[in-house]
C-alpha cells in the first residue's frame, strides 16, 4: 500500500522547529543560503518526520544517499519513501514498494523545453489544445520527475528515456491538482493501493512531533 501527504504551510515556519527534524535533513537545511528554500526544505523534513513516526520509524532512522541522489533507508528495506516541496507545499510519500512524488507550480513555460521529453510525450503534448498545453506539460514534468525519483538507484535517468503519458509497464501513476496553482503526481508500482491523499496542517504536524519529542 502506497499512502501520500500532502502539508500546506500558509504562515512561515519558524527556523527554531529545526531541532525536530532527524539529522540528515537538518545538514541538508544548513547548506541552503535563501530563506525561501530552508522553509521550504523544513516543512518537508517535518512532514517526514511525521510520516515515519506514525509507521513505527525512528525518526533517526539511518538514511543514505544512492548515486543518484535518491535517500533510502540505510539498514532496512521494508519500506521506501519520497519527498517533494514547492511554493507552500510538502508532499511525502510512503509505500512497502519503489514510490516516487513531485509536486510543481503551474507556471508559464517556454514549450521548447519539451524536447527533453520522450518524443511519444512531445507529440502528446503538441496535440494538446493551446489553452491546455501549459497544464498538459506539467501533468507530464510532475509524472516524469515521480518516476525518476521511483525507479533511480545507482544509474543516472534520462527524461526521455520512458513515455509516463501513455503507460508504463510495472509503473502506474496518480495526480493531483492543488489549490493556488500547483500539480503534484506519485508513481508507484502497478497494484499498490493508492490510497487519496492525507492533507495536513501546520499546527497538527507541530502538535504531533513536541509531543513525541517530548
Amino acid at each position: 500500500m502506497t499512502e501520500v501527504f500532502i502539508l500546506k504551510y500558509g504562515e512561515p515556519i519558524e527556523e527554531g522547529q529545526a531541532v525536530l527534524l532527524p539529522r540528515w535533513r537538518r545538514r541538508r537545511l544548513e547548506r541552503l543560503r535563501y530563506a525561501s528554500a530552508r522553509e521550504a526544505s523544513l516543512g518537508a523534513g517535518l512532514l517526514w518526520r511525521y510520516v515515519m513516526e506514525r509507521h513505527g520509524v525512528h525518526p533517526e532512522e539511518p538514511v543514505r544517499f544512492l548515486q543518484a541522489g535518491k535517500p533510502v533507508f540505510a539498514q532496512r528495506d521494508d519500506l521506501s519513501f519520497s519527498l517533494s516541496h514547492s511554493g507552500p507545499y510538502a508532499m511525502c510519500a510512503i509505500s512497502d514498494r519503489d514510490v516516487g512524488v513531485d509536486i510543481q507550480q503551474i507556471k508559464p513555460v517556454h514549450l521548447s523545453v519539451a524536447r527533453r521529453f520522450h518524443f511519444r510525450e512531445r507529440d502528446w503534448l503538441a496535440e494538446q489544445p493551446p489553452a491546455e498545453q501549459t497544464d498538459a506539460f506539467f501533468r507530464i514534468w510532475t509524472r516524469k520527475e515521480a518516476w525518476v525519483k521511483a525507479v533511480s538507484h545507482d544509474q543516472l535517468l534520462s527524461l526521455d528515456q520512458e513515455d509516463v503519458i501513455h503507460g508504463l509497464d510495472g509503473w502506474q501513476f496518480k495526480e493531483y491538482e492543488l489549490a493556488d496553482g500547483y500539480m503534484a503526481a506519485v508513481c508507484a508500482r502497478h497494484g499498490e493501493k493508492l490510497e487519496p491523499p492525507t492533507e495536513l496542517e501546520p499546527a497538527e504536524v507541530l502538535a504531533a512531533l513536541e509531543k513525541n519529542n517530548g
